[in-house]
C-alpha cells in the first residue's frame, strides 16, 4: 500500500484527484490550511515546519497543491525541510505555466500584467517561480506540474506534455479533470516524470 499526504485537499483539482484514487492501493491522508471533519481533510498550515514533519510519519509521497498566494515559496522551503526531517523523498508539487519564462509571447504578455514577473518575488508569479526553485534544487525526488490555463469543462483530453522547462508552451487550455488524472497516474506510478518540470496542455493538433 502506497501512503499519500496531499496538502491542499480543498482545492479543485485535489477534490478530482480523491476519488480518483479511490479503489487503488492508495491511502490518502488529507489536509488542508482549513480542515473539512465532514470531508475527512485535516486542519494542516503547509508553512508549518513542525506539523509537516510529524503528519509525514509513515508516508510515501507528498502531493501539494497548495496554491497558497503569497506564500508559496515559504511554503515549499517548509515541505522541502520537512520532507527531508522525516526522510520522505517524493514530491509532486503543482505549480503554474510560465514560472519557467516559458509562455508564448502574446500569452506572457499579458499574464505579466496580471501575475508579475518571475525575478519579482513579490508577484504571483514571482512567488511561484522561486518556489519551483526550491523544489528542483531540493535534492528530493520531485514532479512539478505546470498545467496550462485551467478550464472547468469535465472533459478528459489528450495532452501536449512538454519536459524542457525553456520549451515554449504548445497547446491550449487545459481541463481540471485531465489535469487531476495526470496527476493520479503519477501517484500511482511514482518513478515517471522524476525530478522533471513538466507542462500539461491541451493537444491541439
Amino acid at each position: 500500500m502506497t501512503k499519500l499526504l496531499i496538502l491542499g485537499a480543498n482545492g479543485q483539482i485535489a477534490k478530482l484527484v480523491v476519488p480518483m484514487l479511490a479503489n487503488t492501493d492508495v491511502q490518502s491522508t488529507l489536509t488542508s490550511l482549513h480542515g473539512r471533519s465532514d470531508k475527512n481533510i485535516q486542519t494542516l498550515d503547509a508553512v508549518n515546519e513542525t506539523q509537516l514533519v510529524s503528519m509525514l510519519k509513515d508516508i510515501d509521497i507528498v502531493y501539494a497543491n497548495i496554491g497558497a498566494e503569497g506564500r508559496q515559496k515559504t511554503a515549499a522551503n517548509s515541505v522541502v525541510n520537512a520532507m527531508h526531517l522525516a526522510g520522505v523523498r517524493r514530491l509532486i508539487w503543482v505549480a503554474t505555466v510560465g514560472v519557467h519564462d516559458e509562455l508564448p509571447e502574446k500569452q506572457s504578455d499579458l499574464w505579466t500584467n496580471i501575475l508579475g514577473t518571475t525575478d519579482n518575488e513579490n508577484t504571483y508569479m514571482g512567488d511561484q517561480a522561486a518556489a519551483v526553485k526550491r523544489i528542483m534544487t531540493s535534492g528530493l525526488d520531485y514532479t512539478v506540474i505546470r498545467p496550462n490555463e485551467l478550464i472547468d469543462d469535465n472533459i478528459m483530453q489528450q495532452l501536449t506534455i512538454q519536459t524542457n522547462p525553456k520549451e515554449i508552451i504548445q497547446g491550449g487550455p487545459v481541463t481540471r479533470v485531465s489535469v487531476a488524472e495526470f496527476i493520479t497516474q503519477i501517484i500511482l506510478n511514482p518513478t515517471t516524470y522524476n525530478s522533471m518540470s513538466v507542462a500539461i496542455s491541451n493537444k491541439t493538433n
